[in-house]
């Protein structure tokens, strides 16, 4: 007997919603904080993420998203491989129509993200990196060997706008309810930048 999972049911239409162009993936942001308003240790290293019910809960959500994304320190300094978590969760994956395993998409403006990071050791999925013109030919070149595709968008700041659209068009990320999962993601306020 497979054990229950609760899946979280799509939010209210709501003014948030609409302000989003019809065209891009909905995006959803889950994190933890502590009670004193911080997300990481000052050397931005995580012990643990919440309780076993947060740990659970973001599964739960996971279950329902095409992409998962986090920035480049998440994945250098944490043992994640952002992936939809235990196989009842797949399983609720496959019930909703989703494909098992969730693309994985890391953020990093500069290219920096570290070669040996656990993500990177874990292929089970499709590894997407998002960077900008400030990565060097030298590091584009060392993440298109790590990553199964790169995409450059933006010269300076990384323009999300751009890459949740080429994501809905290249990896058929879609667009409706609770679709595109931002785990963490250093730079949130640049993803409700509707331009």
């Amino acid at each position: 007997m497979t054990a229950k999972v609760r899946v979280p049911v799509a939010a209210p239409k709501g003014a948030a919603r609409r302000a989003r162009p019809a065209s891009r993936p909905f995006v959803l942001v889950n994190m933890a904080m502590s009670a004193d308003g911080k997300i990481a240790t000052a050397n931005r290293a995580v012990s643990s993420f919440g309780s076993s019910r947060y740990q659970e809960h973001l599964y739960e959500l996971r279950a329902t998203v095409d992409a998962v994304m986090a920035g480049a320190r998440t994945v250098d300094l944490n043992e994640i491989k952002l992936g939809p978590g235990p196989a009842r969760f797949r399983e609720v994956r496959l019930d909703r129509r989703l494909a098992e395993y969730n693309l994985r998409v890391i953020v990093s403006g500069s290219g920096s993200v570290d070669p040996k990071a656990a993500i990177f050791r874990h292929r089970f999925s499709p590894i997407i990196l998002l960077t900008t013109g400030r990565a060097s030919i030298k590091k584009l070149a060392r993440l298109r060997a790590l990553a199964d595709e790169v995409l450059v968008c933006g010269r300076t700041r990384i323009d999300f706008g751009r890459a949740l659209i080429w994501l809905q068009e290249r990896w058929k990320v879609r667009v409706g309810d609770e679709l595109f999962l931002v785990y963490r993601a250093r730079k949130n306020a640049e993803l409700w930048d509707p331009g």
